[in-house]
């Protein structure tokens, strides 16, 4: 089943074009594959391009190393980019909790998330502890909200690890099931994991350059990632057409194999027209590339319930109405990232 063909709709102008589709995506679940490169910046428009990464330098059970980048560009009407802000965060997670956190800017309150757990209630502290930042959609408020969604890919490349020194794949426990579209309980994925304890490997093409030909500030400066190091990586364009406001939102989900191949886990992106005045969602459509798991595109669709809300409400609407076997975790943390997009706007 192909849930965007043509992987494009031509309504908000910062769109990538269409690109060839990826043979093994499109067999395993309908998926075209990896957007190849980055499109060019659009004069008036603002970019932010984020990138948090986990790399377990003592071992797969060692703790987590956590380095994140972000940056604001504005392109004025004659092509030039001029950064608006920019943003970095170093981390260190044990077990499940953040024992160190160093970021720049470095607001008040980031002293109180240390201690904190990684996953559960994070995102809870920024709201209580950096207000300002959550309120304003900065950047650094982005890289930071991403930590949770970057503990739980992060267990991916983990199991890869161990599962190498192993020598193949281990039997893994029973998980929770009906929490997204790819572990509904009657997806594949549950039914195979139940029948031989072990899930069935996702399909994670080879990951395309970002880079831009005729641009060299498409994004800002990527480091390299180490074997079984995991990265997520954000891109959010946006544009004030003096009738309506336009955005695109796209991630991607890479990590490092064992042969040194960088490959993708996730990848998807959204396209939003919305309101100039209230800023609610008029057009809204999400564009599955890379999945895991067979039933995992179904949870495209969940994003039309977002039609109608302000962009400004996305980070509370998409938690308390999008969730359960409709739904996507990762569609979830792109939707809610297009909440910063009038705190983009007001950076012009």
């Amino acid at each position: 089943m192909s849930t965007d063909t043509p992987d494009t709709d031509g309504r908000t102008g910062v769109l990538p074009a269409v690109v060839a589709s990826d043979p093994g995506t499109m067999a395993h679940n309908g998926l075209h594959g990896p957007l190849r490169g980055t499109p060019e910046r659009v004069a008036g428009s603002i970019r932010r391009t984020t990138n948090l990464d986990l790399i377990r330098p003592e071992g797969p059970d060692g703790p987590i190393r956590i380095t994140g980048r972000g940056r604001d560009l504005r392109t004025a009407a004659d092509g030039r980019g001029i950064v608006r802000a920019t943003a970095l965060i170093a981390a260190t997670v044990e077990g499940d909790r953040v024992t160190a956190l160093t970021t720049h800017p470095r607001p008040p309150g980031i002293a109180d998330m240390v201690g904190r757990r990684a996953v559960v209630g994070w995102r809870t502290g920024l709201w209580r502890h950096l207000r300002g930042q959550h309120d304003a959609g900065t950047v650094l408020h982005l890289v930071l909200d991403d930590l949770p969604g970057g503990m739980i890919i992060g267990g991916f490349t983990r199991r890869r690890a161990i599962a190498e020194s192993a020598g193949g794949p281990l039997p893994q426990p029973g998980r929770r099931l009906d929490v997204c579209a790819g572990w509904a309980a009657e997806s594949r994925a549950a039914i195979t994991l139940a029948q031989t304890g072990i899930p069935p490997a996702p399909v994670t093409p080879l990951a395309p350059d970002l880079g831009c030909d005729t641009d060299s500030l498409a994004w800002h400066t990527l480091p390299e990632l180490p074997a079984y190091g995991i990265s997520r990586r954000r891109r959010i364009d946006v544009l004030d057409t003096g009738e309506e406001v336009v955005a695109e939102a796209w991630f991607r989900d890479s990590f490092t194999d064992a042969d040194g191949a960088h490959r993708v886990l996730h990848e998807y992106r959204v396209s939003v027209t919305a309101d100039r005045g209230s800023y609610a969602v008029r057009h809204l459509s999400a564009h599955p590339r890379v999945l895991p798991h067979r039933e995992c595109p179904v949870a495209a669709a969940s994003a039309q319930r977002m039609r109608g809300i302000p962009l400004g409400q996305l980070r509370e609407r998409v938690s308390s109405d999008l969730f359960g076997p409709e739904s996507c975790t990762h569609l979830n943390d792109l939707l809610r990232s297009l909440a910063d997009v009038p705190g983009l706007l007001a950076l012009g």
